[in-house]
């Protein structure tokens, strides 16, 4: 497990939004095994999926996401899939060493950081295929918190900043309630008392737009994200705002619960 780098001074913030009365020991950092879905640079490789979601299969996009891909490749955006588009789109991901086919899929998607990801994945998790070929429902976040996960998505890459609340830095709990606030839900500024609000959920049941916690600034839940899938989520790490796993050994090793804010906030109950 990765030892996290202590705090230089007290801050008025932590990352899980502590008192100005409390000294910051600890901020928690990115271990370096999470997934970014920042704009890759050839030769990185692309940001994993989500479970059971296919990155290279085509995505029906709307007019209007055609067009902002097209505007991204830097041709006509008509809102067409044409062939002149097709071949940008495949230009693209020959420069960004993503799966070629020449269409917009969500590998392609995430690596172009479009505003839409969210929608899209939400729409593509919704069935997936179960071990033995047949098709099972994967709960997809609800209206409101796929506005959260689109508003945390569209901060990737800002840098930490304790205290932090809005696209200049972030801290954890700052970033909550910055991406919440866009789905028209208030949460407290702490990530303690974030974990107090909605419906307890078990581990094996989160699903996108649930609030996931850690410990890792000591006792309790000192750190949150927005869960994007059953296993990813976006948090603002001292390396900023980026998606990385929760159950990899770091994340993991830290999980101490999850929670389901908003509509549908009903949850099979879990331990606190």
């Amino acid at each position: 497990m990765l030892m996290l780098a202590a705090a230089p001074s007290a801050v008025a913030q932590t990352g899980g939004g502590t008192s100005a009365t409390t000294t910051a020991s600890t901020t928690p950092a990115e271990p370096g095994t999470g997934t970014s879905t920042q704009d890759p640079s050839p030769g990185t490789a692309p940001a994993a999926p989500s479970a059971g979601v296919s990155p290279t299969k085509t995505v029906k996009l709307t007019r209007s996401q055609t067009k902002k891909v097209q505007k991204r490749v830097r041709v006509k955006a008509d809102g067409a899939l044409g062939t002149r588009t097709r071949n940008a789109i495949s230009r693209y991901q020959k420069k960004k060493r993503l799966t070629r086919t020449g269409r917009p899929n969500l590998e392609t998607i995430k690596a172009m950081k479009m505003p839409f990801v969210a929608q899209v994945e939400a729409k593509l998790s919704r069935t997936t295929p179960a071990g033995d070929g047949t098709a099972t429902a994967t709960p997809a976040a609800t209206g409101d918190v796929a506005a959260a996960i689109e508003a945390a998505r569209g901060v990737i890459g800002t840098p930490y900043a304790s205290g932090g609340n809005d696209a200049s830095g972030f801290d954890c709990s700052g970033l909550m309630v910055y991406a919440f606030d866009k789905a028209g839900i208030a949460l407290p500024r702490t990530s303690f008392d974030q974990y107090g609000e909605g419906t307890a959920v078990e581990k094996a049941a989160i699903q996108p737009g649930d609030l996931v916690f850690f410990s890792t600034a000591g006792a309790g839940a000192s750190h949150v994200g927005i869960a994007t899938s059953p296993t990813t989520v976006i948090s603002a790490t001292t390396r900023g705002v980026m998606e990385h796993r929760l159950d990899d050994d770091y994340w993991g090793a830290a999980y101490v619960g999850a929670r389901r804010v908003g509509a549908g906030s009903t949850a099979p109950a879990a331990s606190r």
